[in-house]
This record gives C-alpha cells, sequence and structure tokens, in this order.
C-alpha cells in the first residue's frame, strides 16, 4: 500500500532543521553502529540472566536483515509486529532498518479486529508474533487473517515452535552477505498507530531525522549517560518504549527488558539487574504504591524515574521522591511530536510536582483560545505544538490531518493548558473530558488530584454522567487501596476542606477493581462515559 502523508516536509525546512541541528543526519542502524566501533563490549540489552553486547546486537541484527532479505522484505515494506519487551523486538527494529523498510509494532493488548485493521492499512508484508498466552494463540490468529491479507507473505513466531506454515525467528538469522543497506535519514522507518483515548486509531509515519535529534536532546537534558541501565516499563510498541531505546542508544546505555509489567515482577528485576533509570507511565507508580509489598530497597538502584502517557498527580510525584527516593522526570509527547515537553532533574519540587516542564530544545509551543490566538501567561487553552520532530499528518488521512493542525502549521495536540512566565507547562485535561454541568464546564484533573490524595484512593477518575435537568453531573470512578473503601461522603468532606468549588463535587461513586486503560497507560475515558451514557 502507497503510504502517503499530506504535509510532507519541506525542502526548505529540512534545510533549515539541518543547518539549525535539530536534524542529524543519523540512522538507527548508523546509531547502533557507532555504538559496536566505540564500546563493542558494554552491555546493550539485559534480559533475565542473558545480556547483549553492543557488538552482539549489531552482529545478530545484521543476521535477521539477512532473513527478512529472504522473505522479499526491501525498502518501503512494512514489516509488522507484536511483541512483548523481549530481545527479539529490539533486534528487530534495527534489522528493518538495515533493510529501508518501515518497522510497525502493534500493542500486545490487541486481538483479531484490531490486528487485521492495522495490517490492511499498512499493508504489511510480514507479520511477526510472540508465544502463546493464557488468552491467545498469535500465530494461529496470524494463520487465520492471512487470507483476508493479500499482501501478507510471511508469518513468522518468536518463543515457541512455529505452526505449518510460519517461520521460526530462529531461522531469519543468517550470513548477511550484501543484505544490509544503508538507509537515508530522511527514510521512513517505523509506522505508529495511535492509541488515542477519544477516537479510532490514526497512523503516523516517522524518518529516522525526525527521531533520533529529539531522542539525542531528551538524552542530554534528562542527564542520561552511558553508565545508565534503562528498564521501560512501557511497551516497544508505544513511542515513550521506543523512545528508552532511542535515548539509551544515543548515549550509550544499556536497555534492561521487563517483558510483562506486574509490581512483583518490576521489583525481581530492578534487584537484580539493579537499572538506574526507569521510564514508565503514572499508572505503573500508582500500582507500585498499591502493592503491600512494596519496600523502597527494592528499587534502590534508580535515580530517575521518568513518566508520560498521562498527567502526574502532584502526590505521586512527591510520594517517588520521599518514598521511593528518587527524582521524577514528568514528560509530555504524543505519537504525532515525539518527546515535546519534560521536566529536568535539577529542576525545584514544586516545578516537578505542577508541570510537565519546559519544551524540548528546537520545539516551539503555544497555547491558543477557540479562535487559534495566543492567549497570556497562566491562560487556560488547547495546547499546540511546532516542531522539527512532529509528524507530517495522518498517513492517507487528509480529513484527520486538515482537523489537527491550525494555521501556520500549528499541531493542535487535544490537550488543555497553560504556560507560566518561565514556560513551564501545565496540563489541565483533554479537550473533550470537560464536564459541562448545566452549562458550567470544569476539567476533571481539579478535583482528581485533590482525591488521589485521599488515604482509600488508589487511583481516581472523574467523568461527566446524564442527567434530565443539568445535562451532565459528575460521577467518580475509584479504584480504592486495601481496607475500607471510601464513601461519597468522604469524598466530597476531602474537596470540602481542600476548598473545591462545590459544583465540582462527584455526585456518584463508582468503586471498581481497576480503569479500562489505552496500551499506554492512559484511562480510557470515553469507555467509563459510554458506561455511564448507556445505563438505565
Amino acid at each position: 500500500m502507497d503510504l502517503t502523508v499530506p504535509r510532507p516536509i519541506s525542502a526548505g525546512a529540512a534545510r533549515t532543521w539541518r543547518e539549525e541541528g535539530w536534524w542529524l543526519d543519523v540512522t538507527l542502524p548508523g546509531l547502533l553502529r557507532r555504538r559496536a566501533d566505540e564500546q563493542p563490549a558494554a552491555a546493550a540489552v539485559i534480559a533475565g540472566d542473558r545480556t547483549w553486547s553492543f557488538a552482539d546486537l549489531e552482529v545478530e541484527s545484521d543476521r535477521v536483515a539477512a532473513g527478512l532479505a529472504r522473505l522479499g522484505v526491501g525498502r518501503g515494506d512494512v514489516v509488522s509486529c507484536q511483541l512483548a519487551n523481549v530481545p527479539e523486538i529490539v533486534v528487530l527494529q534495527n534489522a528493518c532498518a538495515k533493510r529501508r523498510a518501515i518497522f510497525s509494532p502493534i500493542h500486545l493488548v490487541y486481538r483479531a479486529a484490531e490486528v487485521e485493521g492495522i495490517l490492511a492499512f499498512a499493508g504489511s508484508r510480514v507479520m511477526i508474533v510472540g508465544p502463546s498466552r493464557s488468552d491467545l494463540h498469535p500465530q494461529h490468529m496470524a494463520l487465520a487473517l492471512r487470507p483476508k491479507l493479500p499482501a501478507l507473505r510471511e508469518i513468522v513466531v518468536a518463543g515457541e515452535s512455529a505452526a505449518p506454515g510460519v517461520v521460526p525467528f530462529a531461522e531469519l538469522a543468517g550470513d548477511p552477505g550484501s543484505a544490509v543497506e544503508n538507509p537515508d535519514p530522511d527514510d521512513p522507518f517505523l509506522l505508529l498507530f495511535t492509541s488515542g483515548t477519544t477516537a479510532s486509531p490514526k497512523a503516523t509515519l516517522h524518518r529516522h531525522n525526525m527521531r533520533f535529534g529529539n531522542a539525542r536532546i531528551s538524552a542530554e537534558e534528562m542527564g542520561l549517560t552511558a553508565a545508565d541501565r534503562i528498564c521501560s516499563i512501557a511497551r516497544l510498541s508505544h513511542l515513550w518504549g521506543l523512545y528508552a531505546y532511542w535515548m539509551g542508544l544515543s548515549v550509550g546505555a544499556a536497555q534492561v527488558l521487563l517483558e510483562h509489567f506486574s509490581p512483583e515482577a518490576f521489583a525481581a528485576i530492578a534487584a537484580s539487574a539493579r537499572p538506574t533509570v526507569a521510564v514508565g507511565a503514572p499508572a505503573h507508580v500508582a500500582a507500585l504504591f498499591a502493592w503491600p509489598g512494596l519496600r523502597p530497597a527494592h528499587l534502590g538502584s534508580l535515580r530517575l524515574f521518568a513518566l508520560s502517557g498521562s498527567v502526574c498527580p502532584p502526590d505521586l510525584a512527591r510520594r517517588m521522591r520521599a518514598t521511593l527516593g528518587v527524582t521524577p522526570l514528568i514528560c509530555w509527547g504524543m505519537t504525532e511530536t515525539g518527546i515535546g515537553l519534560y521536566t529536568r532533574p535539577d529542576d525545584p519540587p514544586e516545578i516537578i510536582e505542577q508541570t510537565v516542564g519546559r519544551p524540548s530544545r528546537g520545539c516551539m509551543l503555544a497555547v491558543l483560545d477557540g479562535e487559534g490566538r495566543g492567549v497570556p501567561a497562566n491562560t487556560e487553552g488547547e495546547l499546540a505544538i511546532r516542531s522539527p520532530f512532529a509528524f507530517e499528518g495522518y498517513v492517507n488521512n487528509h480529513a484527520a490531518t486538515a482537523e489537527s493542525f491550525g494555521v501556520d502549521g500549528w499541531f493542535l495536540t487535544g490537550d488543555l493548558a497553560s504556560i507560566d512566565a518561565a514556560g513551564n507547562v501545565r496540563i489541565l485535561g483533554r479537550t473533550r473530558e470537560l464536564i459541562n454541568r448545566g452549562g458550567v464546564k470544569f476539567h476533571p484533573a481539579d478535583v482528581e488530584e485533590v482525591l488521589c490524595r485521599h488515604p482509600a484512593v488508589a487511583v481516581v477518575v472523574l467523568v461527566g454522567m446524564p442527567d434530565a435537568r443539568l445535562g451532565e453531573r459528575s460521577c467518580c470512578f475509584v479504584v480504592p487501596r486495601p481496607g475500607p473503601p471510601p464513601t461519597l461522603a468522604d469524598l466530597t468532606t476531602a474537596l470540602a476542606e481542600a476548598g473545591v468549588a462545590r459544583f465540582k463535587w462527584p455526585e456518584r461513586l463508582e468503586l471498581v477493581a481497576e480503569l479500562p486503560m489505552t496500551p499506554t497507560g492512559k484511562v480510557q475515558r470515553s469507555l467509563l462515559r459510554e458506561r455511564l451514557w448507556k445505563a438505565p
């Protein structure tokens, strides 16, 4: 399938970004080759009791590139995969780039309907899957889908025996010969589908130059070094997880692979592999704090914990520093933009707890009103970004692209935000998350920030529910901590004591064991809202 973008980067813009140093003309294979040359014996990937050096990773990705060549994969072909955070997914993205192919990881939680739609849209030539799990047999799912997907030539399985018609991943490795190519820095190398909470996924295409300048700058400003060991809780099917790898590769740091997250698994790998930096979402930290077995000593090697994917409650950031002794780095980014904002390790605690920091070098931000005009400092509006690292529009989707870009090329993020005089940004919610109670709108983050400090609350989310008189009232979904659960009266008392206006108080409480989440750790408010609006 022809993967076209509606707003291709102009030659003039590309020239300017090179001259200004944002585009480095660096590729993923080039970065790995540099590490293999400069640090051949240094650890690149640590997975359980196995360690791959940068030289090992270079050789293995060369060998897998040869296997992809035998399967007919070449420039512009899409190779999809549905893998956990295992060594194969690291090897594969490097091998694809060495064939000038496009790597397209799919979230593990997706099933046949979502996978079929993605493979069909991408025109994927090869699909690589992992081993069976209790609720899913990926290679059999892929085999059942293949007759519906004329572009899909090969299915490859890693981690278990191959069924008839499926290629074992181990058989990909061969003599590289002439299979390894040098991609152009302007080549597309990654196809990702957004996992937004408010709409169907959309496709984004990423070039080497768009990503690796941003990764290097972010690694520098976050203080990452070759001495670090980075453990990504975030999946490598998500841009945030991929950035953990790219930032580490930029500075020569090792990747500690956590195959599947649970508090117990993370604590175990932290004790054995001794990572110094963790990358995840606020939901992961909330799960750690809710785990009765957590001991600060479990995470004693960590110095930084970088969080993105949703707004981090200030109390959670405070507890990370006070209880775990780690510095939180609060980050903001999107599949469309790369890493746009983050706090720095030496920022004062109030900046880290209340904001998502300042723009990454190269990124321009604005807060716009409903007419697309900039607003004064500390005024709420929609966050917009212009950047040499931002995408060129949704693949083959002119309508969604037109809706997402304002005047002068500003990408409209859908986040409500304010910027203070020092350039620090506070995320206030999503434009579509506002609750409209009798014509008075408010964003739930104000209330959630207070309620998440309640000792009986582990996670809290407010959404609008239908009301015949007011249009909407607010309903509070709470995952309680162990012990007696909170009552609605407990929560409204806490809000009263904090001085929150009464019209923002929840008028219904739903206690739940867990909340529906996107693959990237965001609460799917739309599903909660749907549940309320469909209720009798």
